[in-house]
């Protein structure tokens, strides 16, 4: 949480960071596309590694998105939310009964 904080203070919105994921998805995908034009077999396999690496880090860019925009939302927006799970939450408990 401190983390998150600390990127909302220096003005980083979820927005930016769910922009950052996308943006390293299409990243991982392009450094494995070239690296499949490389011909050097060591040189082939720093590739994929660097592709694989820049790949982990989408979930991380997602995360810290979401609770950026949690911690961005304003109180109402917050409340309405929680009342809007637990609607769908009674509303999936009446379909059962």
């Amino acid at each position: 949480m401190k983390v998150a904080l600390a990127l909302h203070q220096i003005g980083l919105r979820g927005s930016l960071m769910h922009s950052l994921g996308m943006s390293s998805i299409l990243a991982a995908i392009s450094l494995w596309g070239r690296s499949a034009a490389v011909s050097d077999k060591d040189r082939k396999a720093r590739a994929e590694r660097l592709a694989i690496f820049v790949g982990l880090w989408p979930p991380a860019f997602f995360l810290l998105g979401k609770v950026l925009q949690d911690i961005e939302a304003t109180p109402e927006e917050q409340v309405s939310k929680a009342r809007g799970a637990e609607a769908a939450g009674k509303a999936k408990e009446a379909v059962k009964a």
